[in-house]
């Protein structure tokens, strides 16, 4: 099937055919990203209303193949919460097919698969990634296998199997990287590494396309839940682009939120660490060591923007609230949630602002019951 995007690095500028288990640069090892013929338009309004193909809706802005999955991803409502006194927008990302922002990562990613004639894939994910892998996969005719920390959420990883992928549970998730790539090339699959692979970045350009249909007036800051950056990067790219293409002035400033437990953009902005704390009740951002860190740190500071690290104790409170609003989210969208009171606290303004909730509850609801009642 066609395949007409280029692999191209930033640090070495290495280039090179888009092919797959290339995640990574062949001469350097930083991350890669995709070099394609991109539109200069956005759809208009009434195309999009009779446009069933997710996150294809923008295909002219996106990388292009042969074979385009779809499970109808991307829409989601823009929501007004009353949460502290004050009003603030919510992205809903819960509300895609299979609960998280994710599955716009997934489609394109899978789109890439099939096109270069995959068979099998493997991913390793702590859930919600894997969740979208999975269903995907199944739904476009290709198996999946998932390599999942045994620390995940059982209820994620039900939904993983309810699926169809076939679960290999591995210690951590360091170990679960390192061992997805060898079951690839044992089973003769590609290799989607969420955390690596360009296509998700690009995929989450969608979320701001949108976002420009949905609100009266561009946000002046949108706060992200950040672990391996695909989102702040996918968001901070689609305004660039809506820059780019004269539709707006620009760039919202972007706020990073991260946690207490895991903070490595915190670090590498602020130049120190805080105190860890034991448990990590966002499980969605747990990464150490981001492959695309430099790429965040570039993306916060040209916006003008902020890092916050938010606590369980924010995290729980913030859930609660939003459950109270009747958003059923997991503990991870609540941290925008909680970032935002940070914020105010910072002198950061957040008189227009926008937190993407990224996944829903619906899939972890004893671990919401037994956060909440803490």
């Amino acid at each position: 099937m066609v395949c007409l995007n280029t692999l191209a690095c930033g640090s070495c500028g290495w280039r090179g055919s888009e092919a797959l288990n290339i995640f990574s640069c062949p001469r350097c090892g930083k991350p890669l990203d995709l070099d394609y013929r991109t539109g200069e338009s956005l759809p208009e309004y009434r195309e999009l209303l009779r446009c069933h193909r997710g996150v294809w809706c923008f295909s002219e802005l996106l990388p292009g193949y042969g074979y385009k999955a779809t499970l109808g991803e991307g829409f989601t409502r823009v929501l007004q919460l009353r949460l502290r006194g004050s009003s603030v927008l919510a992205k809903m990302e819960s509300q895609n097919p299979t609960g998280s922002f994710k599955d716009r990562g997934a489609a394109v990613a899978i789109s890439m698969a099939i096109s270069l004639g995959a068979s099998v894939v493997v991913e390793d994910s702590s859930g919600n990634a894997g969740i979208a892998t999975s269903c995907y996969s199944r739904a476009h005719g290709v198996r999946a296998v998932i390599v999942a920390p045994a620390s995940a959420p059982s209820g994620k990883l039900d939904l993983i199997r309810l699926c169809g992928a076939e679960v290999v549970l591995a210690e951590s998730r360091e170990h679960a990287s390192r061992l997805a790539p060898k079951i690839a090339l044992e089973r003769a699959g590609a290799y989607l590494p969420h955390t690596w692979l360009p296509h998700h970045v690009e995929a989450m350009k969608t979320i701001a396309f949108e976002i420009y249909y949905q609100v009266d007036e561009i946000p002046g800051t949108i706060f992200i839940p950040t672990s391996s950056g695909t989102l702040l990067l996918g968001i901070y790219r689609g305004f660039r682009d809506l820059k780019r293409m004269g539709y707006i002035e620009r760039i919202p400033r972007l706020v990073s939120v991260q946690t207490r437990s895991y903070h490595p953009l915190y670090t590498a902005i602020k130049n120190k660490t805080l105190d860890p704390e034991e448990e990590n009740l966002a499980d969605g951002i747990s990464i150490r060591s981001p492959p695309r860190l430099e790429q965040m740190i570039q993306a916060v500071k040209e916006t003008g923007g902020e890092v916050v690290v938010v606590s369980n104790n924010e995290i729980r409170e913030a859930l609660r609230e939003l459950i109270m609003l009747g958003a059923i989210v997991e503990p991870t969208s609540a941290t925008p949630i909680a970032g935002i009171k940070k914020a105010r606290e910072m002198g950061i303004d957040t008189e227009r602002a926008i937190a993407i909730l990224t996944g829903s509850g619906l899939k972890m609801i004893q671990n919401i019951k037994t956060i909440t009642k803490e």
